[in-house]
C-alpha cells in the first residue's frame, strides 16, 4: 500500500528506513511524459516554440488573402433569379464588376450585400440555367467592364487575436526536521522528490491546457485558451468523420485546408485513435514493426497523401475521441515568467517553497488546422481492415 503524505510534510511521514537490498530508484507509476511542452516521449513532435510576453493579455495579428472562390448556400431554382447566396462570410471575396462562374453559366455581379451577390444572369455569352444543388462552386474570374472603367475591390483588415496568460502555481511546506531526515529512494532527502513531482504535475497541467484550455477572465482570475478553443473552422464531428481516423479522412481534411491556402503537417492524438491506420497494408502509410506485444504488431508513423507526408504523434493527454491536425510552427507558448522555485517566509518551524510560472498560448493559422472529435475506438474497423 502506498504511503500517504500531507502538505506540510513532517517527520511522521519520513520515518528512517534502512535502504539495505532496496533499489533506490523509485518507479513513477503515473505518466511522466510531456510530448508537446517538454519533448519527453514525444514521438518526434517538435517542441512548442517559446517567446516572451510582457502583459497578462497579449495580441497577435493575422492577415488573409481572400481567394475569389466559394460555394452556394442556397438553391437557384430557376434561370431568372438575380440573387446568389454564398457561404457564410464569403461575400467579401467578391465586388461589383466581377464575373463569376457557376457550373457553365457566367454571371456579372452588380452589387454585394453581406453574403448575397446581385447578378446579371447569362453573362459573357453563356446561357442562364437553374442551379439547384446547394454547395455548388462559385469561381471568380475577375472584372468584366467596359474599356476605361475601373473595378472595385473588397478589402479586409488584419485580424487581431488575443489570449490571456495563466498562472500555474503550487506550494510545498516541510518541517525542518523532515528536511533533515534521509529517505531512501531520493538522494538529498524528501524535498527534491516532492519538487520533482510538483514540476511534473504543473507540466501536465500545461500540456492539457495547450490542448483543451478555455480562454477566460473575470476580475483578476484568468485562464489561457488552447487549441480546442482557437481551432473553430475545421471541427469534424463523429458522423462526418466516422468512427476511426483513416487515410481518406485525413486526405479529405487536407483538401479542405489546401483550398483555404495552407496545410497541416502533424496529427496529435491519443494512441488508440490511430488503430485503423496501424492495421492497413498500404504504400501510403509508413509503419514501424513493434516487437513489444503491448504496442501492437505494427505502428503507423507517417501517412503519405497527395498533399505530402503527415507525421503521427501519440499523446496520452488528448481525449481518446479526439485528434488534432496541427502546424507546429503556428503554435507558440508566450512566457510571462518562467517556472521558478521561490523560498517563502518560514511558518513556525516549517520551510515553505512556492512554484510559479505564467504564460499563455498563441495559435495562428487556425483555418489551416483541424480537430476530429467523436472518434469511437469501440466502433467497427472500416471495410477491408482487420
Amino acid at each position: 500500500m502506498a504511503e500517504t503524505a500531507t502538505n506540510p510534510l513532517d517527520s511522521t511521514h519520513l520515518a528512517v528506513e534502512t535502504p539495505v537490498n532496496i533499489d533506490t530508484a523509485i518507479y513513477m507509476l503515473n505518466p511522466d511524459d510531456l510530448p508537446m511542452m517538454g519533448g519527453v516521449n514525444s514521438d518526434g513532435y517538435p517542441l512548442v516554440g517559446r517567446k516572451p510576453v510582457d502583459q497578462t493579455v497579449f495580441y497577435w495579428l493575422q492577415d488573409e488573402f481572400l481567394v475569389p472562390r466559394t460555394t452556394t448556400a442556397a438553391s437557384m431554382a430557376d434561370a431568372v433569379g438575380t440573387s446568389v447566396v454564398v457561404a457564410v462570410d464569403q461575400g467579401e471575396r467578391f465586388a461589383a464588376g466581377d464575373l463569376i462562374l457557376i457550373q457553365n453559366e457566367a454571371m456579372l455581379i452588380t452589387g454585394v450585400s453581406n453574403d448575397t451577390l446581385t447578378v446579371t444572369r447569362g453573362a459573357a455569352g453563356t446561357t442562364a440555367v437553374a442551379h439547384t444543388v446547394i454547395g455548388t462552386e462559385v469561381i471568380g474570374l475577375g472584372t468584366m467592364l467596359a474599356e476605361g472603367a475601373i473595378g472595385d475591390e473588397q478589402f479586409t483588415g488584419r485580424t487581431k487575436l488575443f489570449n490571456y496568460t495563466k498562472i500555474w502555481t503550487s506550494k510545498i511546506s516541510i518541517t525542518r526536521t523532515g528536511r533533515a531526515i534521509p529517505k531512501y529512494g531520493m538522494p538529498g532527502g524528501e524535498l527534491p522528490r516532492q519538487t520533482m513531482k510538483v514540476l511534473l504535475a504543473e507540466g501536465v497541467n500545461m500540456e492539457q491546457t495547450l490542448l483543451y484550455g478555455p480562454r477566460f477572465q473575470s476580475g483578476s482570475v484568468r485562464h489561457t485558451g488552447g487549441l480546442n478553443y482557437f481551432l473553430t473552422t475545421n471541427r469534424i464531428a463523429n458522423g462526418v468523420s466516422g468512427d476511426w481516423l483513416t487515410v481518406n479522412q485525413i486526405e479529405d481534411q487536407q483538401q479542405r485546408v489546401y483550398d483555404a491556402g495552407g496545410m497541416f503537417t502533424d496529427i496529435v492524438g491519443n494512441a488508440g485513435v490511430f488503430g485503423a491506420l496501424n492495421n492497413i497494408t498500404s504504400d501510403r502509410i509508413s509503419q514501424v514493426e513493434i516487437t513489444d506485444a503491448r504496442r501492437g504488431r505494427v505502428r503507423a508513423t507517417v501517412v503519405v497523401t497527395e498533399f505530402g507526408e503527415v507525421m503521427l504523434h501519440r499523446n496520452r493527454y488528448a481525449k481518446n475521441t479526439d485528434a488534432f491536425g496541427l502546424i507546429p510552427e503556428a503554435i507558440t507558448y508566450r512566457v510571462f515568467q518562467p517556472m521558478v522555485m521561490l523560498p517563502l517566509a518560514k511558518t513556525d518551524d516549517k520551510d515553505n517553497f512556492m512554484f510559479v510560472a505564467e504564460g499563455g498560448f498563441q495559435v495562428k493559422a487556425e483555418r489551416h488546422q483541424v480537430i476530429w472529435t467523436g472518434l469511437n475506438q469501440a466502433g467497427a474497423f472500416p471495410a477491408g481492415l482487420v
